[in-house]
């Protein structure tokens, strides 16, 4: 593991490499290895010039703050890079961590011909600033990537889900799915497109955006409030509080009337737990509400009391299994 990590570290693993590593990352009993590895390349950036320029200068000084605050305590702390619960401040960490984002090292590459790609697990999430000044926050299980420095497009592709919060430029901004693309100058916007489902969501804020079915020819432009997504009869445009699909961002979860089937989706990628039901019954209840600092103990016991449905939490598999009463 050792050396996976060392690759890992320089971006430098192949996809099966980096599911191990990301598997390895996930178990909690492997939290003091993944801190001991961790420390010596903390310590070594901190040793390097501060002169040298760097990706993203806030994330160095928070994990340089960390490194120092370590060494004065002594107190051998362990960091949690893995949770089960929005209560603890790990996602920073796990941000950083398991994410590619970890570019202080010096590139021996041309710059401008690197493809940057940023990886969040299940439970994670992160905020990035792009090349041209733009912001992206990635949200669970979702991947990113983006050319180093951008052409005549600012051109970016998304697997998962991301709000994006664009400069404007007279160069285009945009973002491909599997889907189709979202095409903008200048905007603030929400993309949902993961790869385990079939779901496709794009909500704009402010600006105007403009979305292009893949492989169709037919494209549609938004105004803000409105949202297109994917039916089973193709794409449809409708009227949307945006504060339902955007929230996420800012660390809670808001629903209103949402499907239990795609609300346990969102609880699993949020706290990165396996949640399982076989009752059809269950597809037809709905949750309204807000999760913002609850475990998912505490959210598994809201929906018991809410709902007619008990739950159980299998120790050795990490599995809820939700029932009918």
């Amino acid at each position: 593991m050792n050396r996976l990590f060392n690759k890992y570290y320089r971006s430098l693993l192949n996809p099966d490499e980096f599911s191990e590593v990301s598997e390895f990352f996930s178990e909690a009993k492997n939290e003091t290895r993944i801190f001991n590895m961790m420390k010596p390349f903390w310590e070594e950036e901190l040793t390097k010039s501060l002169d040298s320029k760097r990706s993203n200068s806030d994330l160095y000084s928070k994990i340089k703050e960390f490194v120092l605050l370590d060494k004065q305590k002594r107190l051998g702390r362990k960091i949690k890079f893995y949770t089960w619960s929005l209560r603890i401040a790990a996602v920073f960490i796990i941000g950083l961590l398991l994410s590619t984002v970890f570019l202080f090292q010096e590139s021996r590459v041309q710059y401008s011909d690197q493809i940057q790609t940023i990886t969040t697990p299940y439970g994670a999430k992160m905020n990035y600033t792009l090349p041209d000044g733009s912001i992206v926050w990635l949200n669970s299980a979702s991947t990113f990537s983006y050319a180093a420095k951008f052409g005549k497009t600012r051109s970016v592709t998304l697997v998962g889900e991301a709000f994006f919060e664009v400069e404007k430029d007279s160069k285009p901004f945009i973002v491909a799915t599997n889907h189709g693309t979202v095409e903008v100058k200048g905007t603030s916007f929400n993309v949902k497109a993961y790869a385990d489902d079939n779901d496709f969501e794009t909500t704009l804020e402010e600006g105007s955006v403009v979305f292009k079915v893949k492989n169709a020819g037919n494209e549609v432009t938004l105004k803000p409030g409105e949202q297109v997504s994917k039916t089973e009869s193709g794409y449809t445009v409708k009227k949307v509080e945006t504060k339902y699909f955007t929230s996420w961002k800012e660390g809670k979860l808001l629903f209103n009337r949402e499907p239990f089937p795609s609300f346990i989706k969102k609880l699993e990628r949020w706290y990165n737990v396996k949640i399982e039901y076989s009752d059809p019954k269950l597809n037809d209840l709905w949750y309204t509400g807000t999760i913002e600092m609850e475990s998912i103990s505490e959210v598994m016991e809201m929906i018991s009391k809410a709902a007619p449905v008990s739950y159980h939490f299998n120790n050795k598999t990490r599995v809820f299994t939700i029932k009918a009463k």
